[in-house]
């Protein structure tokens, strides 16, 4: 038997020699969940048996984009904490329950868009008999639809913020971010924060925008009262402290907790968009749209005031043509090597010559291309920095030294990971995830117990 393979039964019997002993055996089934998300994700679960969760998931859930396979004894009873309900310290709402009779079980769980009622009791098909190893397979079918999102998606509570607070946020910040929890009376907060030493009092307004998302995919939803309060105050916390050392007086977040778009921070209540900051609208989509308009002449809209001006335009399409250039000859170089090695191969003194001419050439040819791709790289840096206002510049500081930051995408830069020593990169809008961080600033809270 394989050291991590369960028997097929179980039984408990004495140590006495030649006694005779009832040993009643418990069948070992396999239990497997199969979910079918509508886009791609990797959703954090914990797994409980007869109501006890197992002790692989104590500390912290585990990820899955598709598969959970599972061997439990005839009789258990197995059911899933999903989402940000995985996380130990919550565990509230357990889904898919099934009860294991002798047959083992497939639960094929399917996201389904729309403002559907459907439970999370899976349902039962047609069993089917498993070539392979002769057992059969109880087949059972179940929907995981907005109204289930926000059941595992958990809604903190006022009581719960201090402990998320990072260390060194003021009383008032903490005072303000209660007041989401609690719930707001419009969409709109306030942070007043006192004068400090020779810093003057200032005033921070935070507005909230409703989503289509939920108001789509779920039967009762309210911003107010379900959306806001799904998001982890970490992520409430890094938005305004940054806000208030950037000196920034006004933010717009565009989308928060959602249940059925994007990427599983979005949906656990760790992801936060910003639309706009202090009046500067968080897009700069034009860059990438003047390059694919006009390759060899590409210009700007004309208007230098939206975050993207007509030199940066031309800087960046002159970085693009060094890009291929230098793929270009780093493709000749590695013909050239190969070519040589070919000729010397061959014995032929001639042929030898001219492959190492060509070698030489190669070499040369990219140098040059490198020396080109680092001053175009230079001249885009320079124009991009020039056309970035400061407060925009000033806000991202300050949220990659927050301690609840773990993620940082924005229309100018890129960061998979503020908590290593790598940098953050020129958003060139060429991968999908640079081209949907085109049009906004988002933020991913830190927190490993649910991501």
């Amino acid at each position: 038997m394989a050291k991590d393979q369960k028997p097929d039964f179980s039984c408990q019997t004495n140590d006495k020699p030649n006694s005779v002993v009832d040993a009643p055996c418990k069948k070992a089934c396999k239990v497997t969940y199969r979910f079918v998300f509508r886009s791609k994700l990797s959703m954090p679960y914990a797994v409980a048996v007869n109501g006890k969760v197992l002790p692989a998931f104590k500390d912290r859930p585990k990820r899955t984009d598709s598969k959970i396979p599972l061997i439990v004894d005839a009789g258990q009873t197995v059911e899933l904490y999903l989402n940000s309900d995985a996380h130990p310290a919550y565990r509230q709402h357990p889904v898919y329950k099934v009860t294991v009779c002798d047959d083992d079980v497939e639960v094929v769980i399917t996201e389904v868009a729309g403002k559907l009622t459907c439970t999370d009791a899976p349902e039962s098909g047609n069993p089917s008999k498993d070539e392979a190893t002769g057992r059969t397979v109880q087949h059972m079918t179940a929907k995981l639809t907005g109204d289930i999102w926000m059941k595992v998606s958990h809604k903190y509570t006022p009581d719960e913020v201090d402990a998320r607070m990072p260390t060194g946020t003021s009383e008032e910040v903490k005072s303000a971010v209660k007041k989401i929890y609690k719930g707001l009376s419009s969409a709109t907060l306030t942070i007043d924060r006192p004068a400090q030493g020779e810093k003057p009092a200032r005033t921070l307004t935070v507005k909230f925008a409703d989503s289509s998302n939920p108001k789509e995919n779920i039967t009762s939803y309210s911003l107010l009262s379900d959306g806001l309060p799904r998001v982890h105050p970490g992520g409430y916390a890094a938005l305004i402290n940054a806000a208030l050392q950037a000196e920034v007086q006004s933010v717009s977040v565009s989308s928060c907790w959602r249940p059925m778009l994007g990427s599983i921070a979005h949906r656990a209540g760790l992801g936060l968009d910003v639309s706009v900051v202090d009046g500067t609208t968080m897009n700069r989509q034009e860059l990438r749209r003047s390059i694919n308009a006009s390759k060899t002449s590409p210009h700007g809209n004309g208007n230098d005031k939206d975050n993207v001006t007509e030199a940066e335009v031309k800087a960046f399409g002159g970085y693009e043509q060094a890009l291929v250039d230098t793929k270009r000859a780093k493709a000749e170089k590695e013909a050239a090597d190969q070519a040589l090695a070919a000729a010397k191969k061959s014995g032929s003194a001639e042929a030898t010559q001219r492959a190492v001419e060509r070698q030489r050439n190669a070499v040369e040819a990219l140098r040059n291309a490198n020396m080109v791709d680092r001053e175009k790289l230079d001249a885009w840096n320079a124009e991009r920095a020039l056309g970035e206002p400061n407060h925009v510049r000033q806000y991202r500081v300050a949220l990659l030294r927050c301690a609840c930051v773990r993620q940082l995408f924005d229309p100018w830069f890129m960061n998979a990971n503020v908590k290593d020593a790598t940098a953050s990169e020129p958003n060139m809008q060429k991968t999908g995830n640079e081209t949907l961080h085109a049009h906004h600033l988002h933020i991913t809270v830190d927190d490993p117990k649910i991501l």
